[in-house]
């Protein structure tokens, strides 16, 4: 019995659009000669969520408790960071060589890059002791 013969692969071509649908709409403006831009601007945006802290000190700390450092969580944090400067948000992680999701950091290498202060497995006695900033 002879084996099927195994077709060979088609070559992929390029293309400069995410989809194939996308590509169509391009034919087809161009094919009625409408000038156009494909992914030439960047637009901000923000999407409201709220945040719940694991942990909130006396003080005014908010703690984190990673176990796993997750993508979705790692701008979460960057975005609130943004966004509400005035928090003081630390993180105790369970293990500080970890690697977050998404990265060759590792979660040290995150919170240094980032600007978060963060422990390892508890929270230091410096950050209970801290106390609450005075209001003006």
């Amino acid at each position: 019995m002879r084996k099927p013969k195994k077709k060979s692969p088609k070559k992929k071509e390029t293309s400069k659009y995410r989809s194939k649908f996308e590509e169509t709409i391009a034919d087809a403006l161009s094919v009625r000669k409408v000038p156009f831009g494909y992914e030439t601007e960047t637009v901000s945006y923000i999407v409201e969520r709220t945040y719940k802290p694991d942990f909130i000190l006396e003080n005014g700390i908010y703690i984190e408790a990673k176990g796993y450092f997750r993508s979705a969580d790692q701008r979460k944090h960057r975005a609130i960071k943004n966004q509400h400067p005035d928090l003081d948000i630390r993180f105790v992680f369970l293990r500080l060589s970890s690697r977050v999701q998404g990265s060759q950091m590792t979660c040290q290498e995150w919170c240094e890059k980032y600007d978060f202060l963060y422990a390892e497995k508890e929270i230091p006695k410096e950050w209970v002791r801290k106390q609450k900033p005075k209001k003006k």
